[in-house]
This record gives C-alpha cells, sequence and structure tokens, in this order.
C-alpha cells in the first residue's frame, strides 16, 4: 500500500504498535459514503486524551494489520470536538476500502503522543487494575521510578499493593475508560 519503505522503517514501525501507550484513537466507522459524497472513505475515529491537539499530517497513522504495522498518510483530518474527528487516508480513498480500518486501533510514533504527565507510566496513575487472576480490582494511586525497577502503587481495598510496572506484566485494556489488566504473580498480595 503506497509509499515503499526501508527495512528499519518497518522495525520502527513495529515498535510503534508493540507500545500501548502510543495508541491514539481508534477507527469507530465510515462516515459519509454516498456515490457523489466528497466524504466517500472518510471514517470517524474516537481520539483519545493521547492524541496530540496539534498534529503533523504529514506524519503516518499506524494500524495493525495481518499482524504487520500498516502506515496511513493523512489526505484529511477535521476534528470534531475534543474526542473525535473526521478522518481520510490516502490509499483508502473509496468506502469499500475504508471499510477495513473500522474498529483499528490508531497508533502515532512517541514524538507525536501527547505526554502530559512526563514517563509512561505516570499517565496510568487514576486507572483501574483488574487482576485477571484473582479478579481483584484497585486504582493506581502512584508511580514508584526506582532504577531498574519501576512500581505501580495499586489500591487494593485500602491497601497499597506495590506492582511492578512491566510492559509485559500491565496491560492497557481500555484507554478511554482508564483501564489496566495484569497476570500479578502468585503471592503478591501476601506481601
Amino acid at each position: 500500500m503506497g509509499k515503499r519503505q526501508s527495512l528499519a522503517y518497518a522495525d520502527r514501525a513495529a515498535a510503534v504498535i508493540a507500545e500501548p501507550a502510543n495508541a491514539v484513537g481508534r477507527i469507530r466507522k465510515t462516515y459519509g459514503g454516498g456515490a457523489d459524497d466528497s466524504k466517500n472513505g472518510a471514517l470517524l475515529a474516537t481520539l483519545y486524551d493521547t492524541f496530540p491537539e496539534s498534529f503533523d499530517t504529514a506524519e503516518p497513522l499506524w494500524v495493525e494489520i495481518d499482524s504487520l504495522a500498516v502506515p496511513l498518510f493523512i489526505a484529511s483530518l477535521e476534528r470534531r470536538g475534543a474526542a473525535s474527528a473526521v478522518v481520510s487516508f490516502d490509499d483508502f480513498g473509496r468506502a469499500e476500502e475504508a471499510e477495513l480500518l473500522v474498529g483499528k486501533v490508531l497508533y502515532a510514533e512517541r514524538d507525536n503522543v501527547r505526554d502530559e504527565e512526563g514517563t509512561d507510566f505516570e499517565i496510568l496513575i487514576g486507572y483501574e487494575l483488574t487482576d485477571r487472576t484473582t479478579g481483584r480490582r484497585g486504582t493506581v494511586t502512584a508511580f514508584y521510578d526506582y532504577p531498574g525497577n519501576p512500581l505501580l502503587g495499586v489500591d487494593f481495598d485500602g491497601r497499597e499493593v506495590m506492582v511492578p510496572a512491566a510492559d509485559g506484566l500491565v496491560e492497557v485494556a481500555n484507554v478511554r475508560r482508564k483501564r489496566l489488566e495484569a497476570d500479578l504473580p502468585e503471592g503478591l498480595f501476601d506481601l
């Protein structure tokens, strides 16, 4: 689809979609669509809080298709308030093509992602964390940036539990609803 890129570019692309903190939105549905409609192929996207207020449209957004990072070069982007936009992409000009993107998460490179709090893990303060093993739920109340061992402070029923802030352990389940999921190690609640 579209422009050819180097292998280094492909590696960079894979890194973008591998990091949940790079998620900036989701394609909700097609927009318009009549045969003579100028928005034929346009999509309505929900924008997450991480979507930058002034996005550089020369840079692509990314989606994952068949386990591959696919760049989407923006033909037009029209914001509809703070949390949505009508967007068209260069290689998806017809409604049938655009339909393939519905439901896909949009990613942006870290330089283009708004990070108001500082480090990646600090933006998780206030998120609800659910342990998939026990079903326990808690709220992230703190981030402790210990060298080599970053931790999230999670309040489970009035007791703070230190959860390792590791990408393989803690996953963002829903950015808009501020929910995380984790497979916490056995015995963590006994410490």
